[in-house]
C-alpha cells in the first residue's frame, strides 16, 4: 500500500514521529477529519494526499503533512490543466515556455509553468512555480489578491506611491 520511500521517511524522522509506520498513521487518519481548501467539504484525513513539497514530511507535532485540498479536488484540477493544454495544442500553441519567456508576475525565467484559468480552462500565461502557487493560495482570483493587498496596505502607508512608481517606470 505504501512505497518504500514512505517507510524511509518514518525511519529517518523516527525520533519525532508520533507513529512508527505509515500504516499506523493511516489507521489514526481514518478517524480524523479536516475541511478541503477547495470544495470546503469536511472529509476524513485519508482523503488528503501527503504533502511532499518541502524537505520535512512531518509537522512540528510529528504528524505527516498533508495537502490542503482533497484528492477529488486535485483530480479535478488536473483535468482542468489537461483540458487547458489540449485547447492550446489544438490552436497550435506550445505548452512549453518559449525561449526567453519570463514569469508574468516577477519576470523570472526560472522554472516556468503553464498557468491556466480554472473557470475557462484556458491558458493565461507563463509563471514561475512560486508565483503560480501563490496565485493558487489566494484562490486564483482577484478577490483573494485584493484581500491580501488590503491587509498589506495597513502596514505600508506610502503604498500608493510605490505602486504608481512601479506602474509608470
Amino acid at each position: 500500500m505504501f512505497k518504500q520511500s514512505e517507510y524511509e521517511k518514518y525511519n529517518i524522522h523516527k525520533s519525532r514521529c508520533v507513529f512508527k509506520s505509515p500504516e499506523e498513521e493511516h489507521s489514526w487518519a481514518m478517524t480524523q477529519q479536516k475541511p478541503c481548501s477547495k470544495c470546503n467539504k469536511t472529509k476524513k484525513l485519508i482523503y488528503f494526499q501527503f504533502n511532499t513539497s518541502g524537505n520535512d514530511p512531518f509537522d512540528k507535532n510529528g504528524y505527516r503533512l498533508r495537502r490542503p485540498e482533497c484528492i477529488d479536488c486535485v483530480k479535478n484540477n488536473s483535468y482542468g490543466v489537461r483540458n487547458s493544454k489540449n485547447k492550446s495544442k489544438q490552436i497550435g500553441f506550445s505548452t512549453k515556455p518559449p525561449e526567453g519567456a519570463k514569469c508574468g508576475i516577477c519576470e523570472s525565467s526560472y522554472n516556468l509553468v503553464f498557468d491556466h484559468c480554472h473557470k475557462k480552462e484556458e491558458f493565461r500565461g507563463w509563471l514561475c512555480n512560486s508565483c503560480n502557487r501563490s496565485l493558487g493560495i489566494f484562490g486564483d482570483d482577484v478577490t483573494g489578491l485584493c484581500k491580501a493587498i488590503n491587509y498589506l496596505k495597513h502596514s505600508e502607508p506610502d503604498w500608493e506611491t510605490k505602486v504608481l512608481s512601479q506602474l509608470f517606470s
